[in-house]
């Protein structure tokens, strides 16, 4: 009786153990650069050990810890220990390529786009460029409408409903354009799109003047571009202040192999209040924002010619911009040249280069083909296992919004899955190196077919379609996309890959995440789930753990 009692006893526990997922974990990000950080980190860890948590996912920018002053470092080594102390397992989030992962040892590392043959000619000693004349907006200032329907070469939503003019609040001429009422849309749109004419692989900018009022709508005043198909590929969110005057903004692009696209300006999942834009403007930038590494050459040649300048011979060295696309874009490169060149006045040069391309307010792309980049990612790995030594790592791989544009990218003759697919395999390698056991996490999109592993994705050239076939299955797929829940877990549990829900995005409620934990609960050899905050709200965070713990039914 005794030893049916003792079995009894210990397969109640095996029970126990079996109905716990292995993964609870909450997100927090936090620089670490103050002392109040290790404070706020502090508190949630509390909060996190009495909800039934497990794991914090943190963000801190541990990519160059090598950069961190001793400060920096030992608040680190404190959250460690505060982990330790809640029994609550430290997971690094690591290697950001879509966000501009070690950027910060060399930002020429950023991504880059051609641009092709632009003119320049010689007087003197310097050679300088030709103004070539930018095909203008039609109507770009507003000023010419009947009622309230303004003449464009494109649309404007809503006329007379959404959108207005205005002869009263202009920030220059005699009208601009007023968006309100946006309730009266579902998707809060109030936007004016405009067909442009560009010259293909040239950088350009737009730039217009906004002034709010009593506006509400986080991060939902954008400057688009779109191809004619209907793809975005470049998408700028200006920081808008919710009352504000009138304010230049600026933004860049690369045309590619574009020669007209559609401009967007306006709103999208605004709420409230009052929009005026205003002076929109279109211009071909020149060569400027200039990226300098090995996969991106500076290219100076003779026009009708074969012959190409040596830099450091024909012409002084050209430096690599000063910042990534400044606010205030620097004047187009002055070429210098040397006695060597032994150039004629009114000698036409062609000039090839690549500059950077940002999206949303501040993200920047890392090239995966430059191999300076995989050396950093060996240093890192080896920094992070002495600083923490985690079990378990998180590869921040998601919406890689550039690529395969630059030399060293068209060099390897191959599309954006298997150069993806290599730097996965490469940063698993080098994360097997120092922790040989370690497990291996990585966000799903750019490995989903249901979300952004797609062709045409953003700047990227080349198609992301069929990595997901390419990658280690020994990686932890973290599924982030609510409305495509349901079909991306299944889809990588089908594939043999163990998965892992991320769940919450700062919404009011839990109703979207007890959606993710009946998936969870559907999904064979998934991990658990996260409480994955963007916007720093923990509100949830205790109700959130006592819902997976009281709920969580894992199925093997």
């Amino acid at each position: 009786m005794k030893k049916l009692l003792l079995s009894m006893t210990l397969f109640a526990v095996t029970l126990s153990f079996a109905a716990e997922y292995e993964d609870c974990w909450f997100y927090a990000s936090r620089s670490l650069t103050a002392d109040q950080h290790v404070v706020e980190l502090k508190e949630l860890l509390e909060t996190a050990a009495k909800s039934h948590y497990n794991g914090m996912l943190l963000a801190c920018g541990l990519d160059t810890y090598g950069k961190w002053d001793a400060k920096r470092k030992a608040r680190l080594a404190e959250v460690k220990r505060l982990c330790d102390a809640n029994k609550i397992e430290l997971i690094p989030i690591i290697w950001s390529i879509g966000y501009g992962t070690m950027l910060g040892y060399d930002r020429n590392l950023v991504a880059g786009l051609p641009c092709i043959d632009v003119p320049y000619v010689v007087k003197g000693d310097t050679a300088t460029i030709v103004q070539e004349e930018t095909a203008p907006l039609q109507n770009g200032n507003f000023e010419e409408y009947e009622g309230h329907a303004f003449k464009i070469n494109g649309w404007i939503d809503a006329p007379g409903k959404r959108s207005f003019v205005d002869t009263d609040v202009k920030a220059e001429g005699k009208a601009s354009i007023r968006l309100e009422n946006f309730a009266e849309d579902k998707h809060g749109h109030a936007r004016v799109c405009m067909l442009v004419k560009l010259k293909k692989n040239r950088q350009y900018m737009v730039s217009c003047k906004i002034k709010t009022e009593d506006f509400v709508g986080s991060n939902s005043v954008k400057i688009q571009l779109y191809t004619l198909k209907g793809d975005s590929y470049c998408a700028y969110e200006p920081a808008i202040e919710p009352t504000q005057d009138w304010k230049e903004y600026k933004t860049y692009f690369s045309s590619g192999d574009r020669e007209e696209s559609r401009l967007y300006l306006g709103t999208w999942g605004a709420k409230a209040g009052k929009v005026w834009i205003d002076d929109v403007k279109l211009e071909e930038m020149g060569v400027t924002n200039i990226i300098r590494r090995p996969g991106c050459p500076l290219t100076v040649k003779v026009a009708d010619s074969d012959r190409v300048l040596v830099e450091g011979q024909d012409y002084e060295p050209v430096p690599a911009a000063k910042q990534l696309l400044p606010a205030n874009p620097e004047p187009p490169l002055v070429l210098k040249l040397t006695p060597a060149a032994n150039l004629k006045d009114d000698t036409k040069l062609l000039i090839s280069y690549y500059h950077p391309v940002r999206y949303g307010r501040w993200q920047f792309t890392t090239c995966m083909s430059e191999q300076k980049v995989y050396d950093l990612f060996r240093q890192s790995a080896r920094e992070i296992k002495e600083a923490i030594n985690p079990k378990k790592w998180f590869l921040s791989m998601d919406e890689i919004r550039a690529g395969g544009t630059c030399a060293a990218c068209v060099a390897r003759n191959t599309d954006m899955a298997h150069i993806l697919a290599d730097c996965i395999t490469k940063q698993r390698q080098y994360i097997k190196e120092v922790a040989p056991d370690a497990t291996i996490y990585i966000w799903s999109d750019m490995l989903d077919p249901a979300h952004n592993a797609r062709a045409s994705y953003a700047s990227c050239k080349g198609s992301f379609e069929g990595v997901w076939n390419m990658i280690p299955k020994d990686i932890v797929i973290s599924c982030w996309y609510h409305l495509k829940r349901d079909i991306s877990m299944p889809f990588f549990e089908n594939l043999g890959f163990r998965t892992q829900g991320a769940a919450y995005y700062d919404v009011d409620t839990l109703d979207t995440s007890r959606e993710w934990l009946e998936t969870c609960n559907k999904t064979k050899n998934c991990t658990g789930i996260m409480y994955t905050s963007w916007r720093n709200k923990y509100k949830l965070l205790a109700d959130f753990g006592n819902m997976v713990h009281e709920n969580q039914k894992p199925l093997k």
